[in-house]
């Protein structure tokens, strides 16, 4: 009798433990997707105050030609790193990168510079917008103008896309615009010393990333490039 009521206790043991785990036909659910996998968002700029003169900054004691700009950023999402660049014209005065979100400047008195911010992570990196100001100081001969502010807006009606700017001087002179448009890096839609600030409506795909390019130009010879890109909507 003993051997029986073993053999019965055995087979319930079997019988209970076929019930559980992938006999009952459940898949755990699939891990969720790490997010840091993504790209970083991009960086917004908040000092110096785009498209005027910079109020914060520090005198150089050893050089009264020069000032200390402060700029700022705010923090983009799933960035590690930030490259700050500053530009006068077209030409590179300024790159580093940092882990945190300001940084100072050493920069000439009298002269408009843009600048932008590129966040980073190690999966790639993602371009902020440009922008600029000009230095506290007598102007070596006449300023450049500002970065344009470009807006662009998408009727997804119509699937166009409206570009305009707004562009300015701190002398004062009229302004010309060279402008490229972008559509995954192929030429859409160029103009030189284009006189009015905004471009006719332009057929766009959706889900496509554009690249829009504005040089601002004035009777001088000075100039400054700002550009942006943007991804269309579905």
């Amino acid at each position: 009798m003993k051997s029986i009521f073993r053999m019965v206790c055995g087979c319930i043991v079997i019988i209970l433990s076929s019930c559980g785990g992938e006999g009952s036909g459940e898949q755990p659910p699939p891990p969720e997707p790490n997010p840091s996998n993504d790209l970083p968002l991009k960086v917004t700029g908040t000092l110096p105050v785009n498209g005027e003169p910079c109020v914060d900054y520090e005198e150089v004691a050893s050089d009264d030609t020069k000032v200390l700009i402060a700029f700022t950023w705010n923090e983009a999402e799933f960035a590690d790193s930030y490259e700050l660049v500053v530009l006068e014209g077209s030409t590179e005065v300024f790159n580093n990168t940092y882990s945190n979100l300001e940084a100072q400047v050493e920069l000439q008195r009298g002269k408009t510079y843009t600048w932008s911010v590129t966040s980073i992570n190690q999966f790639g990196e993602t371009a902020g917008n440009t922008y600029s100001f000009t230095t506290p100081g007598v102007p070596v001969g006449n300023y450049a103008p500002y970065a344009a502010e470009i807006n662009v807006e998408f009727n997804t009606n119509t699937m166009e896309m409206s570009i305009s700017w707004l562009g300015s001087d701190e002398d004062g002179d009229s302004l010309v615009y060279d402008v490229q448009v972008l559509e995954n890096n192929s030429l859409l839609l160029e103009e030189v010393d284009y006189s009015t600030e905004s471009l006719q409506p332009i057929q766009f795909t959706a889900e496509e990333t554009y690249f829009i390019e504005v040089v601002s130009k004035d009777t001088n010879g000075n100039f400054s490039i700002s550009n942006t890109d943007i991804k269309a909507p579905n």
